[in-house]
């Protein structure tokens, strides 16, 4: 029995590909990465929320760390191996901790950009007016401790 191809058919084979997809490479590779992409996903987010807070763009951002605007939105996108010097460009310029390391005691002072000056000032206004039993204040901070 032959079996014509209808025209659907023969538009569709016309679609498909011959090249392998690599999707199983790339699905490897992000469960080989779980660990890290994880936690790039989560600085680009806490990143994307202060900018957005401090109503900065990617591209001021970029300016204040002396990085293209490429390199910002690559960071953003949550898939960047960030290395420590970048992590702590970024935590300066927007003076916030982006990361904390457990089991040592350390002080550190963030120099506050002026263009977020006047956010500072807002932001706390409102943590006074916030009791101190408001656990789900997350709001900026601009001065840590590290846990000891």
């Amino acid at each position: 029995m032959t079996i014509m191809k209808t025209e659907r058919i023969i538009n569709f084979e016309k679609l498909v590909s011959q090249e392998k997809s690599g999707w199983f490479e790339k699905a490897k590779w992000r469960q080989e990465n779980h660990a890290w992409l994880e936690k790039s996903a989560l600085i680009a987010l806490k990143i994307l929320r202060t900018i957005k807070e401090q109503g900065i763009s990617q591209k001021e951002l970029a300016e204040e760390m002396k990085v293209s605007a490429q390199y910002i939105n690559k960071i953003v996108k949550g898939s960047e191996n960030l290395s420590l010097e970048t992590i702590s460009k970024l935590e300066i310029a927007l003076g916030i901790p982006l990361v904390e390391v457990l089991g040592f005691s350390s002080s550190i002072n963030y120099e506050i950009p002026e263009s977020v000056q006047p956010e500072i000032s807002k932001s706390a206004e409102i943590k006074n007016d916030l009791s101190l039993e408001d656990e789900s204040y997350a709001g900026p901070t601009y001065s840590f401790s590290l846990a000891a």
